[in-house]
């Protein structure tokens, strides 16, 4: 985890130093997986006109003319323990400006885990043996995110009571959605924060 989040503010000081923090930056991470297979069809998700849409309600928050004039840049970080809960150890998802946890009911999240098929990691192939989520994946999911749980009970079934009864640092700026609402309406919650973030920092520069 150390590892990651030096990762992180290598990269936004990258992106510090440039100029105008226009251009994108190249980012070799070890942390890209080596299995992630994101679906074909992932473009069809969002009818073009809705997508359109969306894309206008961008540049009219904004008051820009293009998304070339969008005078932000982002750093998307993806990885399961982002925001994981741990008092001696710095989090990766505190270095964010803005969090986005996206999760998805037990039900759904035990049927995409017994549907994949075997995987290749670093350290070869891997197969779920028979209870695997159960056992390891759905308690270890609810230990490490037990106070955004806390906080947001609608992640889980289950009542989770945080050990420390605190809030992490950073949940305060982590917006909360499910995959299994429609997905237009998670990517709506995305825009939002992400832009939500943008104004924040805007009226903090105006009042210097």
């Amino acid at each position: 985890m150390d590892k990651m989040v030096q990762t992180i503010q290598s990269t936004r000081k990258q992106l510090e130093d440039l100029p105008g923090c226009g251009k994108s930056v190249e980012v070799h991470s070890s942390f890209a997986s080596q299995w992630a297979n994101p679906q074909k069809d992932v473009n069809s998700k969002l009818p073009p006109k809705a997508l359109d849409s969306l894309r206008n309600t961008v540049l009219h928050r904004l008051n820009v003319e293009s998304t070339e004039e969008i005078p932000f840049s982002l750093i998307l970080v993806d990885g399961i323990l982002l925001f994981y809960d741990d008092a001696n150890n710095e989090s990766p998802g505190s270095e964010c400006d803005t969090g986005l946890f996206i999760y998805a009911q037990y039900e759904t999240l035990k049927q995409r885990r017994e549907a994949r098929s075997a995987y290749v990691t670093k350290d070869g192939i891997w197969e779920d043996p028979p209870g695997y989520f159960d056992s390891i994946v759905w308690p270890n999911f609810v230990k490490y995110h037990s106070n955004l749980i806390a906080a947001h009970p609608e992640i889980t079934d289950r009542k989770v009571t945080s050990a420390g009864g605190q809030k992490s640092a950073h949940e305060a700026n982590v917006a909360i959605c499910s995959s299994d609402m429609p997905f237009k309406d998670t990517l709506d919650v995305c825009v939002e924060s992400i832009l939500g973030e943008w104004n924040r920092r805007q009226q903090i520069q105006a009042q210097r």
